[in-house]
């Protein structure tokens, strides 16, 4: 995720490499702290993925930082009440067949 981050920004150095990892930890942290599933987010999928980069992107870019803060929060909020996030519930699988 750092690399992808990195590329978001255009951030082409290292110079900012051990803070942005501090930033995708405490994002992990942070999903742990609500309840997401430990091993979701230590093998994280594309809307864990998207939760730690966008929760990265609020401190990382000042100009839009509160941007990304609400859009966190908001997918925070969706990941806590979804049950193969929170443990509650087998994954989705959709009836392809009656689709």
């Amino acid at each position: 995720m750092l690399e992808d981050i990195k590329k978001i920004q255009g951030i082409n150095h290292n110079d900012f490499d051990d803070m942005i990892n501090i930033w995708i930890n405490a994002a992990k942290l942070d999903l742990k702290s609500i309840g997401i599933v430990d091993t979701l987010i230590d093998t994280p999928d594309d809307l864990i993925k998207t939760a730690i980069i966008t929760y990265t992107l609020s401190q990382l870019d000042v100009d839009n930082a509160n941007l990304y803060s609400n859009s966190y929060s908001l997918q925070k909020d969706v990941l806590r009440h979804i049950g193969e996030y929170n443990g509650n519930l087998e994954p989705f699988t959709p009836d392809v067949e009656s689709a």
